[in-house]
C-alpha cells in the first residue's frame, strides 16, 4: 500500500484517510441505493403508495445526476475535496432525516426530496473521495482504489441485511436515526482528518521525500483548490478518441452492472434457480468481490489502466454470456467482477488525463457514462415486456462489452503532464 520510504507521519495519515474513505464509500453505496430494499415495503404499507412513489426520489436522481456531476465536480474544483466532501455528508444526513420524518408524516413528497438528496450527493462524496485518492497517492493509487471499490462489494453483500436487522429492531425511524447519526459522526472526521493533498500537512505525494520523488508532479507543491486552470474544454476532450473510449466504456460497465443486479434473482430464477440457492450465491460471490476489487487495483498500478480495462470488459463478457446460454455461476459471477467499474472510473481518467485534471475532465466524461447507465432499467424492463424474457437484453449486453474491450484496446494515447 505504501512506496519503499515512505514516512511514518504519512503513513499514519493515509491510513487515517483510507479507513476513513472506506467507510464513506460503504455509507454512499447503503444510503445512496441499496437502503431501497429495506425501506421500500414499509413506505408502501405505512403510506399506501406505490412501490413507484416509494422510491421516487431514488429514481428521479438517476437522471438529475445527468447535470449534477457536472456542477459537482466543478464545486471541487473551486472549493477541493476536503471541504465539499464534509458538505455532502451533512447533506445527506439531512436527506436521511427527511425520509424519517417523510415516512412518520405519511408525506412521500418529503421522502421523495430526502431520497433525491441522499442518490446525489453519495455520488459528489464519491467523487471527492477518489480525488482525495488522487492527491495523495502516485504509485500505489490504483490499489488504493481497490481498497475503497471492496466496500462496494462488501456493502452489497451486507447492508441490506444489516439494515434489516436495525429495522427489526429499533423501527423505521430508529433505523433512519442511526443512519443519519453515522453520517454526521463521518462528515466531522472528515473535517478534522482528512485534506486535499499531502502537502497541506508537510508531507509529500506517496510520504516520499522531496529529493527521492522522480516525477515532476511531486516535486511542485499542489496548487490551492480554484487556482489550478485546466487545459481542457469541452471541445477539445470530444475531439479525443481516448475521451470516448473511456466514457463509452465506463457507461458500458455501469449500465451492465445496474442491469444485471437489479435484475438478479429474477433472472436466475428464470433459468430454474431457487431464491435459497440465488441468495447464497449473491452473498458468496459478493465477498469474492472484496477480494477482486484489490486484484483490479494492483492491476491498474502494474500495468495500467486501460489493460485493466480489457480484463474486466472480458469478465463483464463472460459473466453476461452466462446469462445468454443459461450458465447461473457464470452469470453470479458478475457479482465478483463488476467492482471493476467504480474503481476503473477515476483510474482510466487520471491515467489519460492526469491527477490534476481528474475533476475537469470527469464533469464533462461522466456526463456521457452516466447517461448510458441511467438507460439500465427501462432497458431490461421494456425489453422483458416486449420479449417475455430477458434473453434479448443480455444477448445486446454481450455484444456492448465486447465493444468496451475493443475500445480499451484502442485506448492508448496519454495527455497527462504529471
Amino acid at each position: 500500500m505504501f512506496v519503499k520510504g515512505a514516512s511514518s507521519k504519512y503513513k499514519i495519515k493515509a491510513i487515517i484517510l483510507i479507513v476513513i474513505g472506506f467507510v464513506t464509500m460503504y455509507c454512499t453505496g447503503m444510503f445512496g441505493s441499496d437502503i431501497i430494499n429495506v425501506i421500500q415495503n414499509p413506505i408502501m404499507e405505512h403510506l399506501g403508495c406505490s412501490a413507484t412513489s416509494a422510491v421516487l426520489g431514488w429514481s428521479i436522481a438517476g437522471y438529475t445526476l445527468l447535470v449534477a456531476t457536472y456542477f459537482f465536480s466543478t464545486i471541487i474544483m473551486k472549493w477541493g475535496p476536503h471541504k465539499f466532501a464534509t458538505l455532502c455528508l451533512m447533506i445527506m444526513a439531512a436527506g436521511a432525516a427527511l425520509v424519517g420524518v417523510g415516512y412518520s408524516m405519511k408525506s412521500v413528497i418529503i421522502i421523495a426530496i430526502g431520497g433525491i438528496l441522499l442518490r446525489n450527493f453519495a455520488v459528489a462524496l464519491q467523487t471527492c473521495t477518489f480525488q482525495v485518492v488522487a492527491g495523495w497517492f502516485n504509485k500505489t493509487r490504483g490499489f488504493v482504489f481497490g481498497i475503497l471499490g471492496a466496500s462496494f462489494a462488501l456493502d452489497n453483500s451486507t447492508s441490506s441485511t444489516g439494515l434489516t436487522l436495525l429495522y427489526n429492531k429499533l423501527g423505521f425511524t430508529g433505523m433512519i436515526t442511526v443512519g443519519t447519526v453515522l453520517m454526521i459522526v463521518i462528515g466531522v472526521l472528515t473535517f478534522l482528518f482528512v485534506r486535499n493533498t499531502p502537502e497541506e500537512c508537510g508531507l509529500t505525494m506517496d510520504g516520499i521525500e522531496t529529493e527521492e520523488i522522480e516525477t515532476e508532479e511531486t516535486e511542485k507543491s499542489e496548487p490551492a483548490p480554484g487556482e489550478f486552470q485546466s487545459k481542457w474544454t469541452l471541445g477539445k476532450l470530444l475531439s479525443k478518441k481516448e475521451s470516448w473510449c473511456v466514457a463509452l466504456t465506463i457507461g458500458v460497465f455501469n449500465m451492465t452492472l445496474t442491469c444485471v443486479v437489479t435484475q438478479f434473482f429474477n433472472s436466475l430464477m428464470s433459468m430454474g434457480v431457487e431464491t435459497a440457492d440465488c441468495m447464497k450465491y449473491m452473498m458468496i460471490f459478493g465477498i469474492l468481490g472484496i477480494v477482486m476489487s484489490t486484484i483490479y487495483g494492483k492491476m491498474v498500478d502494474k500495468f495500467g489502466a486501460p489493460k485493466t480495462g480489457m480484463v474486466a470488459a472480458a469478465l463483464y463478457a463472460v459473466s453476461v454470456a452466462g446469462f445468454c446460454f443459461h450458465v447461473p455461476l457464470l452469470g453470479a459471477l458478475g457479482l465478483t467482477v463488476f467492482v471493476g467499474a467504480p474503481i476503473l472510473q477515476p483510474a482510466l481518467t487520471i491515467h489519460v488525463f492526469g491527477a490534476k485534471e481528474y475533476q475537469a475532465t470527469n464533469r464533462y466524461l461522466a456526463v456521457i457514462a452516466n447517461l448510458i447507465g441511467a438507460c439500465a432499467i427501462p432497458f431490461m424492463t421494456v425489453l422483458y415486456d416486449a420479449t417475455g424474457g430477458y434473453a434479448l437484453a443480455y444477448n445486446i449486453l454481450l455484444v456492448m462489452n465486447i465493444v468496451a474491450f475493443v475500445l480499451m484496446l484502442v485506448c492508448r494515447k496519454i495527455y497527462a503532464e504529471d
